[in-house]
């Protein structure tokens, strides 16, 4: 079914939908496997499971008490209504959180200049006439009519992308965060579509999307073979899909926990430290530059490309004075062949671009005890180790010295929690 321009599907068995008023709220009803989803606050909630922090019924309840709310409070006071209606997060994450959310237009903003910008170096062999129009060819960014981001949060890298892409759609397993979102994009002046899902189960139509977007997020799936083979299926032919992740083995600070060097502290570790901080510990699986490449390959992305990122200024700003030093430290190395390199195997973050390969066989997974069917399972051209060793230890991803160079953030994006 088309719901604002979206061509809609039951997640588990990707059968078509019908609309049902009847009720109190409206309803989305698959015949195929009679399954029946909700429509909340103007949200459809296609979510299989919850997310780790908080059950569905208390995220939509709470959903609901910052929706009553929503007309007296601008994006920046609901924000703090939040995290003060959330006790799991203690005082100081409530404020980093906080200012995290408020910084994150220009920090999405940036990274979707370096995203485009490191996909469009594989075209650098065309002529330049053709890339700029000429020849009958459409400027590259120009070509990228519809994006969806997985993992959109409180909508900040939809606000940024409302300008360059014609059809945008963001999907969320938090339903409390989308709420949030929908005030963010009031406030901008943006129509987007929200949708609660899971990215492991997405109700979109195969080959959707020329642009996927997974900014922070697939270090905080429940099964990340299963989430990027939904991203995969999405994908129009040669359609590119953008990823941040927090680097498994970051020797710096954790945004999340505070911890330094978190990756290398066995689970427990963290989650007792967390417990006594009064805090809920993450439920995340962090990962290298290697794995990261790898389960790319895996999912049937082509050509994987990891860069560093940078912080743009908007975000340095907002940190703390020994923060703000580490940043300029860490952009001084980023300059430098030899420790450039040795960031990505121990900088806080990492960016990532791939095209669509060859299509992926069709399988089958149980997703929350449920048959899910997904796009997933083939390799992208290249194998599975698309960025090896020597590779980046010799020069970098591809387009590494370029990325260093550009306004893209290191760290710091808005994290979950209940």
């Amino acid at each position: 079914m088309m719901w604002r321009g979206l061509d809609l599907c039951c997640p588990v068995c990707k059968g078509d939908l019908r609309e049902d008023g009847s009720g109190a709220e409206p309803e989305l009803d698959c015949p195929r496997c009679d399954r029946r989803y909700p429509v909340i606050l103007g949200i459809p909630d296609f979510r299989i499971f919850a997310d780790p922090y908080i059950e569905l019924d208390a995220d939509r309840a709470k959903g609901r008490r910052l929706a009553e709310r929503f007309g007296d409070l601008g994006f920046a006071d609901l924000v703090r209504f939040y995290y003060s209606i959330s006790p799991a997060n203690t005082p100081a994450q409530a404020q980093a959180f906080t200012a995290g959310h408020l910084a994150a237009v220009p920090r999405a903003r940036a990274s979707l200049d370096a995203w485009e910008r490191e996909g469009d170096s594989d075209v650098e062999h065309i002529p330049r006439d053709e890339r700029e129009g000429g020849g009958g060819r459409a400027p590259a960014q120009t070509l990228a009519l519809r994006a969806l981001e997985v993992g959109c949060g409180t909508a900040p890298l939809l606000v940024a992308a409302a300008p360059r892409y014609r059809a945008l759609a963001g999907v969320d397993i938090a339903f409390r965060w989308l709420v949030v979102g929908k005030k963010r994009l009031e406030e901008a002046g943006v129509d987007v579509p929200l949708i609660a899902a899971c990215a492991e189960a997405l109700p979109l139509r195969d080959t959707a999307f020329d642009r996927v977007i997974g900014d922070s997020l697939v270090e905080n799936v429940r099964d990340q073979r299963q989430a990027l083979g939904e991203m995969h299926r999405v994908l129009a032919p040669s359609g590119r899909l953008f990823l941040s992740t927090s680097n498994r083995y970051s020797v710096g600070p954790d945004p999340q926990t505070g911890l330094w060097a978190v990756g290398y502290l066995p689970r427990r570790v963290v989650a007792a430290h967390m417990r006594r901080q009064q805090g809920l510990p993450p439920a995340r699986n962090l990962l290298s530059v290697f794995a990261l490449s790898r389960a790319l390959a895996r999912a049937g992305f082509a050509r994987p490309r990891v860069s560093l990122p940078t912080f743009p200024a908007e975000q340095r700003a907002r940190f703390r004075p020994l923060i703000r030093r580490l940043v300029d430290t860490y952009h001084a190395a980023a300059r430098l062949p030899g420790s450039r390199h040795l960031l990505y195997l121990i900088g806080p973050k990492l960016y990532a671009v791939s095209e669509k390969g060859q299509p992926a066989p069709r399988w089958h997974h149980h997703v929350g005890g449920r048959r899910v069917e997904s796009g997933a399972g083939g390799r992208g051209r290249g194998g599975p180790f698309a960025l090896s060793m020597s590779a980046a230890m010799r020069h970098g991803p591809p387009g590494a010295r370029r990325s260093a160079r550009t306004n893209l953030p290191m760290s710091g994006s808005p994290v979950r929690s209940a």
